[in-house]
């Protein structure tokens, strides 16, 4: 069973406009890789790669996300290694069937060795289990930009202030809640977004568990896991 080859893979995802390689099994290949993600890159079966790819998951992080952890059990096609140009290292390459059956969604979840040197910005206000999976899994699980439906690469998580031309930027954010104080820009971590469309952020000034998204024009306060499951399921329902 051959799955997801290339001219499959280049269909799954239109936005992408450069030439982009699935790696061949080969010595070549596994020092360009992590070795949990050699067996990936060896086998020609599919469901060998699903079953290796989904082993690497921590289940306290696909808890948080049930919605799309039933996907990637369900509808999960193929996981291939991958080189894209302008990420810089192989990324294993995840094509989820769309709910509504047609198409699918493509995330690149990135080499956990491209964490970085240093932690992101306010990064503690992460949940644990999601710090272990960008620490041990994939440092950056996104779909077409690096950003989009997942969690942006460590390397390039930023504040909010920053996100948007000014990194001191001390004013608050406006909403209606009344569970916690407005954080200030400068106080809040992008965690990923939808394109220019939307925004999730956290913050150490919020309360435990919880996370502001931002929908333009509204900032709400929401449960952090209810809201990741939401971002990441969009490229699923559209």
């Amino acid at each position: 069973m051959a799955g997801i080859d290339h001219e499959a893979l280049a269909a799954a995802m239109p936005w992408e406009t450069e030439p982009f390689t699935i790696l061949e099994p080969g010595e070549q290949t596994r020092a360009a890789i992590p070795q949990a993600w050699w067996p990936i890159a060896d086998s020609s079966d599919p469901r060998d790669r699903r079953q290796v790819a989904l082993a690497l998951w921590n289940d306290d992080f696909l808890a948080l996300v049930p919605t799309f952890a039933q996907a990637l059990h369900a509808d999960l096609v193929d996981v291939r290694v991958v080189e894209h140009p302008w990420i810089g290292a192989a990324s294993l390459d995840y094509v989820v069937a769309a709910s509504a059956g047609e198409g699918y969604g493509v995330w690149m979840g990135e080499d956990p060795a491209t964490f970085g040197d240093h932690d992101p910005p306010l990064f503690d206000s992460l949940p644990p289990p999601v710090q272990t999976f960008l620490r041990r899994v994939h440092a950056g699980f996104t779909t077409w930009d690096r950003e989009s439906c997942g969690l942006t690469p460590p390397s390039l998580m930023n504040t909010l202030a920053a996100y948007w031309g000014d990194p001191e930027d001390s004013a608050r954010i406006e909403w209606y809640e009344t569970a916690a104080e407005a954080p200030e820009m400068r106080r809040l971590l992008r965690v990923t977004g939808r394109g220019p469309h939307g925004d999730l952020l956290t913050s150490p000034d919020l309360p435990a568990g919880s996370a502001v998204t931002y929908f333009e024009p509204d900032f709400e306060l929401k449960p952090f896991g209810e809201s990741l499951d939401l971002f990441m399921t969009m490229p699923l329902e559209e």
